[in-house]
């Protein structure tokens, strides 16, 4: 192959790589301004399920989310090994008198 070819084929390697960081940068920057996946989708030319299977990782808003609650049995269980490593033993009280 040719030199010129080959310092081509670099160079669309390159300017891809400039595209794809300033899409990632947009995408980034609209979602934290709201927009909504099938927003982005329309501008992209791609579906929506397209659209953010590309961009999920680097979605702010999805990071914004805080992770599902712990259930009352779960945080139960937290506290109470916390407390029995403290040293701390829980007692239920006597119903009986």
């Amino acid at each position: 192959m040719s030199e010129w070819l080959r310092a081509g084929l670099r160079k669309v390697v390159a300017a891809r790589a400039v595209l794809e960081s300033l899409e990632t940068e947009l995408v980034a920057q609209a979602r934290l301004n709201g927009c909504t996946w099938a927003e982005l989708a329309r501008d992209l030319e791609l579906t929506a399920g397209g659209v953010r299977r590309r961009h999920l990782e680097i979605d702010p808003a999805s990071r914004r989310r805080s992770p599902k609650p712990p259930t009352i049995d779960e945080y139960h269980a937290e506290f109470v090994a916390a407390m029995r490593a403290q040293g701390v033993f829980l007692e239920c009280p006597s119903t009986s008198t």
